[in-house]
């Protein structure tokens, strides 16, 4: 809390529930409303973003910043601030800061540009839709009672929800193909690694989506067939963290791919099994923070979902579901 200082941007909208809160950090306000986007560095990694109530948050390009480091810097940052021998230095009023305004030269070319990135940004935040879901869920060790660990619980439960969107939205019950479900495993243990694609979607994903469409389908059936598809998840979701996935290799092998090398070289590269493969209709990914619970990012193909969650809680699993026109942006409340 306090006045404006380095490495801020003040902010006039803010609220407190969790949707009103994650959008005053990405553009100032609500949809339709107070558009502050010019107000918001969208190609840094970090912005603390701070609100006149005292709220603040961060917004960042995702492109150089992970989600993992990230939180453990504001779970850093918040543990020393709470701290009771924390010095906050003196108040705003005594600050010796004093800033100096900076005037832009402008013309009339400069000013018309500057309406029509307004007019874009308006456009922008009136596409995105933001939902924030807190689920009431059982202690994470009754979870694993039935052989279940809590990402692969919850990786399922967002599986199910979007076959449900789906037959919701026109597609019926199967006739449509499963879309790709990213979620992101770490690599932090090798020099230089990030992270690697776990691919969600299994053949045993698809056979427990059947048998929960089918209304003839046992309890008992559909239970085996959750553990299977959560078991199936959980060695592929190992496999990713010990850099034996196939999404950065892939990656590698287009990248060496030159300008003439011909069809041939990119013959895998366009094959349409490949090209839907990573269609990344799902985003999703998962942090914990004993701070805060609300966090999230855009999709990254238009007709898709960011899906952000925490399992960390006992008693309840929050989600953040973002749909819009955009994904180089991650906040953290």
């Amino acid at each position: 809390k306090g006045s404006n200082g380095n490495g801020t941007s003040g902010s006039t909208a803010s609220g407190s529930d969790p949707v009103s809160f994650s959008r005053s950090l990405w553009h100032g306000g609500l949809a339709g409303k107070t558009n502050q986007l010019g107000n918001r560095w969208m190609d840094k990694p970090v912005q603390f973003i701070l609100a006149p109530n005292g709220e603040m948050g961060i917004v960042g390009e995702h492109s150089v910043m992970d989600g993992t480091p990230t939180t453990r810097m504001c779970d850093e940052v918040l543990d020393a601030v709470y701290s009771p021998s924390f010095d906050h230095g003196p108040s705003g009023a005594n600050s010796p800061i004093n800033p100096i305004p900076l005037e832009f030269d402008t013309n009339k070319e400069l000013l018309s540009r500057i309406e029509q990135a307004k007019k874009r940004s308006d456009e922008l935040v009136a596409s995105q839709t933001l939902t924030y879901h807190l689920t009431s869920v059982k202690h994470k060790k009754d979870i694993k009672t039935y052989g279940i660990g809590p990402d692969g619980w919850t990786q399922m439960i967002i599986q199910l929800a979007y076959d449900r969107w789906c037959i919701n939205h026109g597609k019926p019950s199967g006739s449509r193909e499963m879309g790709g479900m990213y979620e992101a495993a770490t690599t932090r243990r090798f020099q230089k690694g990030r992270t690697e694609a776990i691919r969600v979607v299994s053949n045993e994903v698809r056979e427990w989506l059947a048998a929960m469409r089918d209304r003839n389908s046992s309890a008992e059936e559909q239970k085996r067939l959750l553990v299977a598809a959560t078991k199936k998840h959980i060695k592929d979701a190992q496999d990713a963290g010990a850099a034996m996935g196939i999404d950065r290799h892939l990656l590698g092998l287009r990248m060496l791919v030159q300008d003439g090398d011909g069809d041939k070289a990119l013959e895998l590269f366009n094959d349409p099994l490949f090209q839907r493969s990573k269609k990344w209709v799902l985003s999703t990914s998962a942090i914990f923070s004993k701070h805060f619970h609300v966090y999230g990012w855009g999709e990254v193909v238009p007709d898709g979902f960011g899906v952000a969650y925490m399992t960390g809680y006992d008693g309840s699993s929050p989600f953040a579901v973002h749909r819009m026109f955009v994904s180089s942006f991650f906040f953290l409340c």
